[in-house]
């Protein structure tokens, strides 16, 4: 499969991933109930390392289209940062309503000082620095940020020699220690990221094959190295082959496939729009009802979804297109 093409295999797994996150967190601050359903959402946080699989992944692809870093760094920048601004919007609006009408603040912490609101905006809170964050998925960016940040580095290298300058960040990953927080932070997370960057190489870069096999092959200790469960490395695994097999035999267009595209909106708005604003909707008698806890998490699904596509339709492609224009 060539890398200009769809994939609908990675739009399915980017809707399957965001839902995955969207139960774990629908269900994370209410009293834990040990049914199939409750045991099936308190593994959704492993959305996560689908997402940052398929990223790595996907950078490649779009450092494809790029004619040159900068024009790469651009891109990345209007794809990320636009909705993410308005998601800060929507939080901090949906924050001071509850302040308006309950008279408290009981869901997050809004920065009160300068050096809070600047790091706020520039993605450069927990676990960059010690300041939190006010939405619960906006460390998992921060993450992406410095990914992207590292494939620009390595850009400036030429063909032959990128695939070494990115052994070479995984080799550091391997050997240094892990860092919480800092400039290499992102380290701790770099195997997921890594795994999706090596599988693109092997499939679409087959010039530079021993270099590309060397690369997956320090990913693998890598991740050995991180410690991970079984189940994560498991489904690391599924993932890594999903998207071999697919360049082989891609993925049709189907009908789950078509909301791969809202999946970065619906990540960045269902924490403050379906926990802070309407968490407490889901009563005592849902939430010990595994079918009526599955029916609201659903419709919640459903009307996030909804947002989602709005926000993609007027946030993310405008601000998609200006990048593509700013970015030559």
């Amino acid at each position: 499969m060539q890398p200009d093409k769809r994939n609908h295999l990675i739009d399915l797994l980017r809707i399957l991933a965001a839902s995955w996150v969207v139960f774990f967190h629908l269900n994370q601050p209410i009293k834990p109930i040990d049914n199939w359903y409750r045991n099936f959402c308190k593994y959704g946080h492993l959305g996560v390392p689908v997402f940052f699989i398929i990223s790595g992944y996907c950078i490649l692809i779009a450092l494809h289209h790029a004619k040159k870093p900068t024009e790469f760094a651009a891109r990345r920048f209007f794809r990320i940062f636009p909705p993410y601004w308005f998601s800060l919007v929507i939080t901090a609006g949906i924050v001071l309503l509850l302040k308006v009408i309950k008279h408290v603040n009981s869901v997050t912490v809004l920065p009160k000082n300068f050096s809070g609101i600047l790091a706020t905006i520039t993605l450069t809170t927990t676990p960059i620095t010690g300041i939190k964050t006010i939405n619960w998925v906006y460390w998992t960016l921060s993450y992406e940020v410095f990914f992207y940040l590292a494939v620009f580095a390595c850009a400036f290298f030429k063909k032959q020699y990128f695939v070494i300058a990115l052994t070479v960040v995984t080799l550091l990953s391997i050997v240094l220690p892990r860092f919480e927080s800092g400039p290499l932070f992102f380290l701790n997370l770099w195997p997921l990221f890594s795994l999706g960057v090596a599988l693109y190489q092997l499939l679409h870069q087959p010039a530079y094959k021993w270099f590309n096999i060397a690369l997956l092959a320090f990913t693998a200790v890598d991740f050995y190295a991180t410690h991970q469960s079984y189940i994560y490395i498991v489904l690391c695994l599924i993932t890594g082959a999903l998207i071999v097999i697919n360049h082989f035999k891609p993925l049709k267009s189907n009908l789950f496939s078509h909301y791969g595209d809202v999946s970065y909106s619906l990540y960045l708005v269902h924490v403050p729009i379906g926990i802070y604003l309407l968490g407490h909707l889901k009563t005592t008698a849902i939430q010990t009802n595994v079918a009526l806890n599955i029916v609201f998490d659903v419709a919640i699904l459903i009307f996030l979804v909804f947002i989602s596509g709005l926000m993609h339709r007027y946030i993310e492609l405008p601000a998609i297109k200006y990048g593509k224009r700013f970015g030559k």
